[in-house]
């Protein structure tokens, strides 16, 4: 996990060159929002492609999600987005994990 935080803050700081304090703090508050996920409907922000700010209601429960998945190829996961459950749309959806926010905790 400790890998993964600092390959995410690197990646950020290299993309926005923003202090990689900074991108330290954004890189374990994604993870702790997909952890959240993993159990509980969450509440999270961040930058959509045309520039505003989405809120969005998202899980990774299992038990929600499974029903869901269609496709069983193990394609390669793309490590600079965040994939999840969007609840209130009832279908997947990804964002940029330069682009988070903030969640709710």
């Amino acid at each position: 996990m400790l890998d993964l935080l600092l390959n995410d803050a690197k990646r950020i700081h290299d993309i926005t060159g923003r202090p990689m304090d900074e991108c330290k703090k954004q890189a374990t508050d994604i993870a702790l929002c997909v952890s959240a996920m993993k159990s509980r409907i969450v509440e999270f922000y961040f930058i959509k492609k045309d520039g505003t700010v989405r809120q969005a209601f998202g899980t990774l429960q299992e038990e929600v999600i499974k029903p869901h998945i269609k496709d069983t190829t193990n394609r390669e996961p793309n490590q600079d987005l965040v994939t999840y459950f969007d609840t209130a749309k009832g279908q997947f959806r990804s964002f940029l994990k330069v682009n988070f926010q903030k969640f709710v905790s």
